[in-house]
């Protein structure tokens, strides 16, 4: 079995569509949460940094990259590329092992990426919000590893200009490919708050203004 871990478009990912709250709540089952989802230890009236609760996710995403990672529940894992392996993590943190079986089973990349969307119900009924989330999955699923080093590329030839909310173009497009986000070149209030989610998820000042700091660690981060 391979020991592969998630890379940061999956995390990314998996942060955009899980929301992050720092004081304990219940969930809709009444179990105490916090964090990316986390229920481990948690009890009434606990409260957390957001360095805990990434910490706390990268502690929690571990069991589904086993998962991911074994040829049982994954029997084409050893022919994943960096985003099919991530796409997948996200699934089966949202779905469950056992829905990551059953997407996988006897089927090829290709399959797979084309039975992701029917992953998108809850007691019967189809979440505008699982939609999404499959849709996104199978869009990072289906992307070039070497998307990544492109965008790299055309990032340093921008050198670093500042971009924000009314923002257009390819240089947005790039950064939308560094945070996880739509790659349709406008740099509307998605765009924003995806950028302040990953600016706090990095440490830095969540304005969702993509200056020279924010780039420098998002190039670093590819």
């Amino acid at each position: 079995m391979a020991n592969r871990k998630i890379g940061q478009a999956g995390l990314n990912l998996i942060k955009q569509y899980e929301g992050c709250r720092l004081s304990a709540y219940q969930c809709a089952a009444g179990v105490w949460t916090i964090g990316y989802g986390h229920t481990a230890g948690v009890k009434k009236g606990m409260t957390i940094t957001q360095a805990q609760a990434d910490a706390y996710l990268k502690q929690d995403i571990t069991k589904f990259e086993r998962y991911v990672n074994n040829s049982v529940y994954v029997p084409i894992t050893a022919n994943l590329n960096q985003n099919q392996f991530d796409a997948l993590v996200s699934f089966a943190f949202n779905c469950g092992a056992g829905n990551l079986k059953k997407l996988c089973a006897g089927r090829n990349a290709s399959q797979i990426a084309v039975a992701m969307p029917q992953y998108c119900k809850a007691n019967g009924k189809v979440l505008a919000g699982l939609k999404r989330r499959r849709s996104a999955e199978q869009a990072l699923f289906n992307k070039a590893v070497a998307a990544a080093n492109t965008s790299k590329s055309e990032s340093e030839d921008y050198n670093m200009t500042t971009i924000r909310k009314g923002s257009k173009g390819n240089v947005v497009k790039v950064w939308q490919i560094i945070i996880g986000a739509t790659a349709d070149g406008n740099f509307g209030r998605g765009t924003e708050a995806s950028t302040k989610t990953w600016q706090r998820s990095h440490g830095l000042t969540a304005d969702g203004i993509v200056g020279k700091n924010t780039w420098k660690v998002g190039l670093e981060s590819l």
